[in-house]
């Protein structure tokens, strides 16, 4: 994949992000529960943003489960520790990262999640340290908006087909293992973390 410079989603307009609108194009509960995610496993969001996913991620793994926010925009993780704290969830860490380099420790989650913002990555090396966090067998969970006009998301040319998707997770040496609709205009790929 080309090292080449990719647009981040504009800090500006992150509230759009928590949108009633956007929840319904993209409902949390239902893509989570479409890649079965469970009580109890370690959750990463990779990408969260302003914390779009954090409730329903945060309900999913229960109690017993934890749930990593990461980004590398700070702005975006106070704005998800902020929305924590307004709705009372306990069980999520917050981290602000480099691309290349999270500092979560490997092999310490059961599942990474990762919604919009594979089109983003720099290259492979988010997706290398995200392979490193997973546990053995640990499950990636990669949402992304279909490569098709839209009334909102990014521009046509910045999006990624399902096919192009598929070979980024396979050089990074992970192994699809199913693709859903999950949204008007958004696909689910479920991928297992390889040797």
């Amino acid at each position: 994949m080309a090292n080449k410079r990719k647009r981040k989603f504009p800090i500006g307009i992150g509230d759009t992000l928590l949108s009633e609108d956007r929840m319904r194009m993209i409902d949390p509960r239902t893509v989570l529960r479409s890649f079965g995610v469970r009580e109890g496993v370690t959750l990463i969001d990779v990408g969260c943003g302003p914390g779009a996913f954090l409730e329903a991620a945060s309900e999913s793994v229960g109690e017993n489960g934890t749930v990593i926010a990461v980004d590398i925009q700070e702005p975006f993780i106070n704005m998800a520790r902020r929305l924590a704290e307004e709705k009372g969830l306990r069980n999520i860490r917050f981290i602000v990262s480099k691309e290349s380099s999270i500092p979560v420790e490997s092999g310490s989650a059961d599942v990474a999640l990762i919604v919009t913002s594979l089109h983003e990555f720099e290259g492979d090396g988010t997706l290398k340290e995200v392979r490193r966090i997973l546990r053995k067998g640990g499950k990636l969970a990669v949402v992304e908006w279909e490569k098709m006009k839209s009334p909102i998301g990014p521009p046509l040319a910045e999006r990624l087909s399902q096919e192009e998707a598929e070979k980024m997770l396979s050089e990074c040496n992970f192994a699809v293992e199913k693709i859903f609709q999950a949204g008007k205009y958004h696909y689910g790929i479920e991928a297992k973390k390889l040797k």
